[in-house]
Formats: structure tokens, C-alpha cells, sequence
């Protein structure tokens, strides 16, 4: 009994021991902190291009997961299946893009006076600018949705301009991979801010020297910490990637979109992630 008592006196103490050495070991291991942090030097800017791996079978699922009722959705927010197509005519009146100006709509005022906003996928932006004219007749096959924003929207499957016919169709592949994008740095002062549809700023609007407007892009989620630091009217420093259209696309404006990769505000640098 004095030898299993002596024992075990002894292996309390080792373990009180070893105990500080394993937690200073597993210490690192902790989350990371704020988003928006100090840039470490020597330290390559993200990219954020690049695809975050994915399980077999895609993102979440694994080899002969079926979606359920809620997942069983094409891009366009139907559910798969069958949907019933309608034609509307009318006369073309302005020309819409996204938040990068990137053409993938048009209005549209039929007979009665109901303008309808069009939408199509931006790869198809030259041939319906091709196409169409502002003002000219032009008929399309589709159907209706509702925009996450509330807004009523008409996608497009097939257009027709006078003896013109645009469908919907994928890309084209490109033959060759497109050029790697080289990093930008751009100085200037915050101009405004840019929101998105759903009112929420997804960019900054630098006054540079120059015709072509400069706003730099930001993931919403460091927003919040930028509130503070990147006021209007402060200078800021930009290095990114400059976001091109792709082929097909058109750029309604001519502007310069950086994608930030770090910022430098009030001589402090700090890597966007």
C-alpha cells in the first residue's frame, strides 16, 4: 500500500509538471484576430480569386448527397425544372450595368407605358449592344423573377432586333488561359463611398488625377473596421489588382477597379483579407 501510494503521489507531480509545457505548445493554435491587421513584412498579398477547396461531391456535400427541397436551385434562383417562357416587346430605353459597370441590362417601355428592367449574363453584353439601340424595337423571350432587393426583373433566354437574334448561351472558352493581373498602387483621397443595391458600401471612390474613375473594392466584412480610419476626405494608398472585363463584357464607364489587397492610412499598413 506505501509502494501504490508513493506511485501515485508520483505521477500527480509529473503531470502537474507537463501540464504548462502542453499548453504553451497548443497555445498558437488560437483563432486569428481582426480581419483588417498589421501588415507582416515579407507577407504576399491574398488572392482573392483563389477558390477555396471544396469536399467530394461539392462545397458542404459528400459522394451521393442529394439537395434537399431548398438546395435543388438553378443560378437563377429557380427551382429546377420547368418554367414557363413569356415574350415582351417594346422599345429600349437606358442601358443598366453592375457595380463595376459591366453591362447586363436595359429597360424596356412597351405599348401600354410598363417599363420592364431585362437582364442577361454579362459575357453577352457586346451582342446585345450589338443588337440593340436606345430607342429602337426590340422583342424578348424569357421570364419573371423577383431580386433579392425586392425588385421585378425579366431574365432574358432570347432577344430579337429587327433580323438580329441573341441567345443565351455559355461563354466562350478561351483558347489560352487569361494573363496573370499584375498589382497596382494608387494614391488619393476618398471622394465617396460606393454602395450596392442593398445600400451597403462594397467600395471607395478615390479622386485621383485623370479621366477614369479609381474605386477600390473592399470585403464587406472589414467595412466596419475602415468606418474610422478611412474617412472621407483622407488619403489613402492602394496596392491591388485591377479587375478587366472579361470576353464579351462591356464596361458602360470608364473606371478603374482595384481589388485592395493592402492600404496604407496615416503612414500604418494593413493587409485586407
Amino acid at each position: 500500500m506505501k509502494t501504490n501510494a508513493t506511485l501515485l503521489t508520483g505521477l500527480l507531480l509529473t503531470g502537474s509538471l507537463l501540464a504548462p509545457q502542453l499548453y504553451a505548445q497548443t497555445a498558437p493554435g488560437q483563432p486569428n484576430g481582426p480581419e483588417v491587421t498589421a501588415l507582416t513584412p515579407g507577407l504576399p498579398p491574398p488572392d482573392f480569386d483563389q477558390p477555396r477547396p471544396e469536399r467530394p461531391g461539392g462545397p458542404g456535400r459528400h459522394p451521393g448527397h442529394r439537395p434537399g427541397s431548398r438546395e435543388a436551385r438553378s443560378p437563377l434562383g429557380q427551382r429546377d425544372g420547368l418554367t414557363a417562357l413569356t415574350t415582351v416587346t417594346g422599345t429600349v430605353g437606358q442601358l443598366t450595368g453592375n457595380d463595376d459597370f459591366i453591362l447586363n441590362g436595359f429597360t424596356l417601355k412597351s405599348a401600354s407605358g410598363t417599363v420592364t428592367t431585362v437582364k442577361f449574363p454579362a459575357h453577352l453584353g457586346q451582342s446585345v449592344q450589338q443588337a440593340v439601340k436606345v430607342g429602337g424595337n426590340v422583342s424578348v423571350t424569357g421570364f419573371s423573377e423577383t431580386a433579392p432587393t425586392g425588385e421585378n426583373l425579366f431574365r432574358m433566354t432570347s432577344l430579337t432586333a429587327g433580323k438580329t437574334t441573341v441567345l443565351d448561351a455559355p461563354p466562350t472558352v478561351l483558347p489560352t488561359p487569361p494573363a496573370t493581373p499584375t498589382m497596382s498602387t494608387v494614391t488619393g483621397k476618398i471622394a465617396d463611398y460606393q454602395l450596392d443595391r442593398e445600400g451597403r458600401v462594397n467600395g471607395l471612390i478615390l479622386s485621383i488625377s485623370g479621366d477614369a474613375k479609381t474605386i477600390v473594392r473592399i470585403p464587406s466584412n472589414v467595412v466596419t473596421q475602415l468606418s474610422n480610419l478611412a474617412t472621407k476626405g483622407s488619403t489613402i494608398t492602394v496596392q491591388g489588382f485591377a479587375k478587366t472585363p472579361h470576353e464579351g463584357q462591356v464596361q458602360l464607364e470608364k473606371a478603374v477597379i482595384l481589388r485592395a489587397s493592402v492600404l496604407t492610412i496615416n503612414g500604418q499598413q494593413y493587409l485586407v483579407r
